[in-house]
């Protein structure tokens, strides 16, 4: 499996994330082995509340522009916004790393490394999502929330998620840790605190 780190990129010399969108990319023998996203499994407000069933070949998705099909890796290509041949080229390098049955790029498991060969090609443009929740107030080192001025608003903390340090990038099991710090930053000020009266 691709790490997310490597989608979720950011370029702080540029100020943004440099590698999104992300594209699948495959061939008629894998548009014609079953539907890219099952119905029976549900992820995401989409699945769960549209009702929408993915067809069985893919064509209906292709009609509606949410694969887009190229009949040759060039055409597909510059319908993406690419260089057709630097398109050409991560595809040639890809299917010899089949050929070899590694991946040096991302360690993908061998099981998985499926030529790309057989015309007309598609794509499909990817942004990652995740199932975890981020954002909420600012809050200092003493764990109080503060105001868009960082000036801390009396006796209200937070800890956690609520206005987690992580931001935009959920690290992975990092919040339990973050958590339990800020839980314990917050709890011993809010003790020390003396009572409205």
């Amino acid at each position: 499996m691709i790490q997310k780190e490597f989608v979720v990129y950011f370029d702080g010399i540029v100020g943004d994330f440099t590698r999104l969108p992300c594209f699948t990319i495959f061939d008629e023998t894998t548009r014609l082995r079953g539907p890219l996203a099952s119905s029976y499994r549900k992820f995401g407000w989409f699945s769960w509340f549209s009702g929408y069933e993915w067809s069985r070949d893919n064509s209906k998705e292709i009609e509606k522009g949410w694969i887009v099909k190229g009949e040759n890796v060039a055409e597909l290509a510059t319908k993406l916004g690419m260089k057709p041949s630097d398109l050409e080229a991560t595809i040639a390098s890809y299917n010899d790393n089949c050929k070899k049955q590694v991946d040096p790029d991302f360690n993908r498991p061998k099981e998985s490394l499926v030529a790309i060969e057989k015309p007309p090609f598609y794509a499909v443009k990817l942004f990652p999502t995740m199932v975890n929740t981020q954002g909420g107030p600012k809050r200092n080192s003493k764990c109080q929330a503060v105001d868009p001025y960082d000036q801390p608003i009396p006796r209200l903390y937070s800890a956690g998620e609520l206005g987690s340090f992580w931001g935009w990038m959920y690290n992975g099991g990092g919040n339990n840790a973050e958590c339990l710090c800020t839980g314990q930053i917050a709890a011993r000020n809010v003790v020390a605190m003396k009572p409205l009266a």
